[in-house]
């Protein structure tokens, strides 16, 4: 997911005066990674490992004592760079909390306000809530994510909810599979292969990505779609689905040609100007999708053959039915 946020301008960094900027040497020397010695780190001491990963538990097990270590590595390469899930940010939840290491609040508020940037606002957001933790005016965990004024940071953070969104959908789904027939497994893993074209198509060319939220906006609407989708695979399990007649498909099908004929016969200019939505984008994103709704159809055969394709082809309608409606709202 991380890589969407290529899209993503980068903007000036700005950072608080009210404190000193914390130097690895400040840390307690108990806290740094045995032998360490910052002037020496190279980026390839740390591979393909982040701080992150081991903070949030993605991919890998939450493991705070490595995401300290590489913490401080990160935060001798990175110098004064900064990264939002890197070095001194992690470091600054890690103090914050108390995980890894002995809490110690002074740490995170001096990181928060010198060492850790983006937007003013969220620096001092982040500072205050810091020290509202320290007089015990707030509980829980802290996390660089509470105090976000930007789209910048929102894109990066809903980077990492969706990460382990995606993690934790995938558990699911792994532990419903492994227990159908063989046939209903390469059913769905082809039904899966149209899924992953749908929703790439739809997010890439239906989201518009005006703004500096952009990146959030595609990860949100992408993590919409893998949740409904499970949902379904969930439903699946059991095969239970509401029985459509082919009324209801026929109300539901011309209820979709209505509004998709509405879109391509608009002859407003916002298309591709006042949004980057375009028609051509949901042109090929309705191939895509019809695709997609027969390949319900093959599984649906498949894994639950007491419903019937028209019940397939109604709810999968339906729903691209919900999907269109935006672009045709006044």
């Amino acid at each position: 997911m991380l890589q969407v946020l290529a899209i993503l301008i980068i903007p000036l960094v700005s950072k608080s005066q009210e404190c000193e900027k914390m130097k690895i040497t400040d840390f307690p020397k108990k806290d740094l990674p045995s032998d360490f010695q910052p002037e020496h780190v190279k980026q390839e001491d740390v591979k393909e490992e982040t701080s992150s990963k081991y903070y949030y538990g993605i991919g890998v097990p939450i493991d705070y004592v490595k995401a300290r270590r590489l913490a401080f590595i990160e935060m001798a390469i990175l110098g004064d760079q900064d990264d939002p899930f890197k070095g001194a940010s992690i470091l600054m939840m890690l103090y914050a909390n108390g995980f890894g290491v002995e809490r110690n609040l002074d740490i995170s508020i001096r990181l928060a306000c010198a060492n850790v940037g983006w937007a003013n606002a969220e620096i001092e957001g982040r500072v205050q809530h810091l020290k509202e933790i320290k007089s015990g005016e707030s509980k829980g965990v802290f996390d660089i994510c509470d105090d976000i004024t930007s789209g910048y940071m929102d894109g990066y953070c809903q980077s990492i909810h969706s990460e382990l969104a995606d993690i934790a959908r995938k558990a699911t789904m792994d532990s419903v599979i492994r227990s159908w027939p063989k046939k209903d497994q390469l059913a769905y893993d082809r039904l899966k292969g149209f899924a992953s074209d749908f929703f790439y198509q739809r997010t890439t060319s239906e989201v518009d990505e005006l703004g500096t939220s952009r990146a959030a906006f595609v990860l949100q609407e992408s993590g919409s779609l893998e949740d409904g989708f499970t949902e379904e695979i969930l439903d699946a399990d059991k095969c239970n689905f509401v029985s459509y007649t082919a009324q209801d498909f026929i109300a539901a099908d011309k209820e979709l040609n209505s509004i998709y004929s509405k879109i391509m016969n608009d002859k407003t200019t916002k298309w591709g100007i006042e949004t980057t939505v375009t028609k051509e984008g949901i042109r090929s994103t309705q191939r895509k999708w019809i695709l997609y709704r027969d390949a319900w159809v093959d599984f649906g055969a498949v894994r639950c053959p007491g419903v019937t394709d028209i019940s397939w082809k109604t709810l999968i309608t339906k729903e691209r039915v919900s999907q269109l409606q935006s672009f045709v709202e006044e």
